[in-house]
């Protein structure tokens, strides 16, 4: 996306703590974006979100009354097409991993990080459906939906690829957090492409792959590491894989490693 075509989006945050609010729509009007409204806890954030339907909701985690959580599933439960960013000073994993089941589309933590704030809202600005008025979305359908697992230790960077996936019509179809269940869900699902992680405990990424090639050699992958070494790089290469990609990601390059897979111009 261009920057002539960047997506100025409309914004709700969610958060009990005023001088967060506070913060959180400093760093939103930073990059052009609107904040359209304000709330402190949940129902009325759910109320506010219904009436204004914003592009984005940056919703606390812990609140008094209906929490985070709660205010999720009911968004979930209603329908209501709105990107949640998931906003937290809890470091539980199984609360995000709860918040991505709902539909939470990434985690941002507290202290606030600015620039990963406006690196998500960068991503729901190339997947997201445009408003009436707003620049063409791009007009590369598919004939047929494509199929994806994703194994990667990292809930939160399951979730982003989850969304930079569905912007290129890409289902995710399974998700696992280690490599044997990652093996277990790809025998299951037989998808077009497989996101795998290298760096992850026990059955690592790359012998993953192998186990894969002995049974899958066409299947696509993509890898995924922290780790530049170049012999991990070139063990992967050597496996014929579809792309390696280098985290912390970069929105772009993830889909410019999605279209070169599935052979999408």
């Amino acid at each position: 996306m261009s920057s002539s075509q960047k997506r100025r989006l409309s914004v709700l945050v969610v958060d009990d703590n005023a001088s967060m609010r506070a913060a959180l729509r400093a760093i939103v009007k930073s990059d052009g974006h609107d904040v359209v409204g304000e709330a402190a806890e949940g129902k009325a954030a759910l109320k506010l979100i219904r009436q204004l339907k914003p592009d984005v909701v940056l919703l606390d985690m812990v609140m008094p009354g209906m929490d985070g959580l709660a205010v999720l599933a009911e968004i979930r439960e209603t329908g209501v097409e709105t990107s949640v960013l998931v906003v937290s000073g809890t470091q539980d994993q199984s609360v995000i991993q709860q918040a991505f089941t709902l539909g939470a589309m990434g985690v941002v933590t507290k202290p606030l990080n600015p620039d990963r704030i406006l690196q998500m809202f960068e991503q729901i600005g190339i997947v997201s459906k445009p408003r009436d008025g707003e620049y063409p979305a791009d007009a590369a359908g598919e004939s047929s939906a494509k199929r994806c697992v994703i194994v990667d230790s990292d809930p939160g960077t399951r979730g982003m690829l989850k969304t930079l996936l569905a912007g290129e019509g890409v289902e995710v179809v399974a998700e696992a957090g280690d490599g044997m269940q990652g093996l277990c869900s790809i025998e299951e699902h037989h998808p077009d492409l497989v996101f795998l992680d290298i760096d992850m405990p026990e059955l690592d990424g790359l012998n993953v792959l192998r186990c894969l090639r002995a049974v899958h050699p066409d299947l696509r992958v993509v890898m995924a590491t922290a780790n530049a070494e170049g012999a991990v790089v070139k063990e992967a290469l050597s496996q014929r894989v579809a792309g390696y990609l280098l985290k912390p990601f970069d929105s772009a390059r993830v889909i410019v490693a999605v279209r070169k897979a599935l052979g999408k111009p």
